[in-house]
């Protein structure tokens, strides 16, 4: 592992790609992806009649609660949903009818108790379409990833939609398999929302970003795994202040435009990359890359501010 990575032993994520075959031409861009949580909870209404109440798991997939331990309300910022989508790359993406797009889904911890219930809402948004009423498609398959990358299928569009058996990677062993690194680049892909105190970040530095990820990373473990990482950290954010930063193209894109009654506004988020370099960087990149899993900022869960770390 990490030399300066804690005792992350109990820390689970499972790899899930879900397989959406189109049923007709679409054009599948970057703000119909970002626009998934709202689809997905139109598609999970849809499931239930009018009056009938819906299943924990399905609620669970789009609010979540805070913890009933007062300390840990204190300590951990609000966990989103237990699960989290990865980005199709690249977009924008012309599918013609019978083409299929995989999408990987992370579950984290006891979400993976989750699956089944988010399976269900795709199926469930196919009939719909991707984005307004566009983009017909059938969730064609499923398929659970192992630790080395050997992929399983375990459902398909033939058979009932159940409780599925998914594999599981422990954090510990996958941080193993990473080199010692005396420099990375982080990029992000998908405009990561961040906003503190209200306002946007339009050009900022990489320690402005990394409390938002450390908080994920640990709001996330505690809520699905049960770990508490870190006790104190100021020492961490304290060391990526000291970081040395090169080529540093993280800017605010603007991605979407709400009509208002008075006016336009534009919602974007943090994209681009920064080269990161010093002494220190060792002993951040666990949160890094358990980050890279997570994505970062509003609807986290649903694509938005997902990066890498090469």
């Amino acid at each position: 592992m990490l030399t300066s990575a804690p005792d992350l032993r109990g820390l689970e994520f499972s790899r899930v790609h879900f397989i959406l075959q189109f049923q007709s031409s679409y054009r599948l861009t970057e703000e119909a992806l970002l626009r998934l949580r709202r689809n997905l909870r139109q598609a999970a209404r849809a499931i239930y009649a009018p009056g009938e109440s819906p299943d924990p798991l399905f609620e669970e997939l789009f609010e979540t609660s805070l913890s009933s331990d007062p300390e840990a309300v204190r300590r951990y910022q609000r966990p989103g949903p237990p699960f989290v989508i990865h980005p199709v790359a690249p977009l924008p993406c012309d599918l013609q009818s019978g083409d299929s797009v995989e999408l990987q889904v992370l579950f984290w911890g006891k979400g993976v108790h989750h699956c089944g219930a988010l399976a269900r809402v795709f199926r469930a948004l196919g009939r719909l379409g991707f984005h307004r009423g566009t983009g017909l498609f059938e969730l064609e398959a499923i398929e659970t990833e192992n630790a080395v990358g050997t992929r399983r299928r375990i459902w398909q569009s033939d058979q009932l939609l159940e409780d599925f058996a998914l594999n599981l990677t422990e954090a510990d062993w996958w941080l193993d398999h990473f080199p010692r690194q005396e420099s990375v680049t982080l990029k992000l892909i998908t405009p990561a929302r961040l906003m503190p105190a209200g306002k946007p970040m339009f050009r900022p530095s990489f320690a402005a970003i990394f409390p938002f990820i450390l908080r994920r990373v640990t709001s996330m473990t505690h809520a699905y795994c049960g770990i508490e990482p870190v006790d104190e950290p100021s020492s961490l954010l304290e060391t990526a202040r000291q970081l040395v930063e090169r080529d540093n193209g993280l800017h605010w894109k603007d991605w979407r435009s709400l009509q208002g009654s008075e006016k336009i506004q534009d919602l974007g988020g943090v994209v681009g990359s920064v080269v990161l370099e010093g002494e220190g960087l060792e002993s951040l990149l666990w949160v890094l890359r358990l980050g890279s899993l997570l994505n970062l900022g509003k609807g986290a869960a649903f694509a938005c501010g997902h990066f890498t770390i090469k």
